[in-house]
């Protein structure tokens, strides 16, 4: 077994122990075969995340409202920027970057870009 391999175990019940410090969420994201899948993850919501980062601090770069860290295997596939998602299942969300963190994605999101006449068609 590779050091890479030992160490998805360790991130995941130690370094991003998500019954310490996340909430559970209700999302629904394009499943990619026309239909919608709902469910409920736990999550770390960071809105504050967004306003520390470097990028906006530094260089007042715009960055989304939120960051949200999710485990791989809530969702049915990586989400791309661009693409809106709901979360609670009604309000939507639109991807600004996904950064794929080993056991979990860390994605940016942003309330204020979408756009209320392409709902529903991602």
């Amino acid at each position: 077994m590779s050091l890479r391999d030992q160490f998805v175990p360790d991130l995941a019940s130690v370094f991003i122990n998500t019954d310490e410090f996340a909430t559970v969420r209700e999302f629904r994201i394009n499943d990619g075969k026309g239909g919608f899948k709902v469910f409920t993850a736990k999550v770390v919501w960071d809105k504050e995340m967004a306003k520390r980062h470097p990028l906006v601090a530094i260089h007042g770069m715009y960055l989304g409202d939120v960051i949200c860290f999710i485990e791989h295997k809530y969702l049915p596939r990586p989400p791309v920027a661009g693409e809106l998602i709901y979360s609670p299942a009604n309000q939507p969300w639109e991807v600004i970057d996904v950064t794929d963190e080993e056991s979990c994605y860390q994605i940016a999101l942003s309330a204020t870009r979408s756009q209320p006449a392409h709902y529903g068609a991602n």
